[in-house]
Parts: structure tokens; C-alpha cells; sequence
């Protein structure tokens, strides 16, 4: 089976401060070009699908409601991320066993944040979300709390400077309970193999959606072999299969 697995699309609501970057149907256009092309039967949301950090959810899907529809449907499968961490019908993680009984992992990666992976910053995270969901009752609070949010993102626009190196320790650690780690995270496209009690391993990163950039990986879960993605919004469906037609290469 093929899953495309993507991440960070960071959809928020079409303002200033809204960092997607894509018409609602150009993004749906290449979407539905890149699973027909690569018969995918499965597509993995790697976490920060939304951007609720900023927006509420229902603010979101005003803004992009035929993407939120597609979404919802049974060939995706979405996964928290700490953007949208307090979206409670999201996994944490997702498994899947091959016939072969190689195990692939899908999380999006904030675990390996102060603030998501130790029990000090879990308590701080967990803490800073009951405020926000306290302020969500109170509209003279909420607006002022976006506008903190705001002030802060014209600072440190979205991706911010990751170390990656840590994000990698992070995927090696995991790599001694699987065989293949997806990570997102880091807005980084990242591909690397390494061995371990002289099993084959593999720790793959999503990259990021945002800003009209479309990056991804290409799994095949019998196989393990994988293709990245690196397109962008100028890549329309008759410009992608033209792109790619005779030139793909499952690594």
C-alpha cells in the first residue's frame, strides 16, 4: 500500500497572519493529482494541520471548507501536532504493521521539545491550554490573547530555525521500537537510513505545506521504499504529471 504522509499546513484564516499560502482549490487540485498519480490509498495529515494556536476551529473551516470536508474523509488519517494539539479528535501517533511484520511509526516530532517531552514542560504546555480554553469563554480575553499571538508572529514568522540534529537523535531513539519514523515538525524534508542491531532503518521528515510549498513523503508499506516531494503552488495538476511522468523512482 502507498500512504503519502504531509505536515504543517498550519490552515488558518485568510488574513495577514495566515501563513498556508494556497487557494483553497489550487491545494485540492494537486492534492487529488499527486494520490491519483501515485494510486495512494492513504493519506497521513503529520500533525499542525491547523493552525489553532491563532484561530478557532470553526473560523478555520469557514475559511477553508472544502479542504476541512476532504479532511474528515476515511483516507485520512490525522495526527496532533503542537499546533493543534487541543483538536481532541486527532491521534498522537499512528502504527502500521506490515506483512512482513516491519513497523512504521507516524508522529509528528514536538515530542522532542522541552516543552512536549519532558514532565516540566508537559505540565507548562498543559497549563498554558487550560488558560486558552478558559480565554475562549471570554471574548475581551480571547481578542487579547490573539493579539499577543499576533505580535509574536511578526517576530518569529512560522517555520522558525529548528536544530534538526535534535529532531534526529530523537527519530534514532524511536528507530529501536521500528523500522521507519515520519516525522513533521521541523518544515525541514528530510530522508535518512541508518542500521541497528543489523536491521535497516529509516527516519523520514515531512517537511512542511505552508506558504504555497507542497513537500511529502511517498511510503510504500510493503516495501519500504519511499519518494519525496518537493512542489510548489506554480505546480498544476497538467504541470505535475508532466514533471514527473517516467521519472519516479521509488528509493
Amino acid at each position: 500500500m502507498r500512504i503519502l504522509s504531509i505536515s504543517d499546513l498550519h490552515i488558518g484564516k485568510k488574513d495577514e497572519f495566515d501563513i498556508f499560502g494556497w487557494e483553497e482549490n489550487e491545494f485540492i487540485e494537486l492534492l487529488n493529482a499527486v494520490i491519483e498519480y501515485f494510486n495512494i490509498k492513504l493519506v497521513v495529515l503529520n500533525g499542525d494541520t491547523y493552525e489553532l494556536m491563532k484561530y478557532k476551529y470553526e473560523e478555520i473551516v469557514n475559511a477553508y471548507p472544502k479542504l476541512c470536508k476532504l479532511f474528515e474523509n476515511k483516507m485520512f488519517i490525522k495526527v496532533r501536532g503542537n499546533h493543534d494539539i487541543i483538536k481532541t479528535d486527532l491521534l498522537n501517533s499512528f502504527l502500521i504493521v506490515n506483512n512482513d511484520g516491519k513497523k512504521i511509526l507516524f508522529e509528528h516530532g514536538h515530542n522532542a521539545d522541552f516543552i512536549n517531552g519532558t514532565r516540566i514542560g508537559r505540565f507548562i504546555s498543559n497549563l498554558s491550554f487550560k488558560i486558552i480554553k478558559y480565554l475562549t469563554k471570554n471574548e475581551k480575553l480571547l481578542k487579547l490573547y490573539y493579539k499577543i499571538v499576533e505580535f509574536d508572529d511578526q517576530i518569529n514568522r512560522i517555520p522558525r530555525k529548528y536544530n534538526t540534529i535534535k529532531y534526529l537523535h530523537y527519530a534514532l531513539k524511536r528507530l529501536a521500537e521500528v523500522d521507519v519514523i515520519v516525522l513533521g515538525h521541523t518544515h525541514k524534508l528530510e530522508y535518512h537510513k541508518t542500521y541497528y542491531l543489523n536491521k535497516k532503518k529509516k527516519y523520514l521528515n515531512t517537511g512542511s505545506c505552508t506558504m504555497g510549498r507542497f513537500q511529502g513523503i511517498i511510503l510504500d508499506t510493503e516495501t519500504l521504499k519511499y519518494e519525496t516531494l518537493k512542489l510548489n503552488k506554480k505546480s498544476k495538476q497538467k504541470d505535475f504529471i508532466e514533471q514527473l511522468e517516467g521519472n519516479i523512482v521509488l528509493k
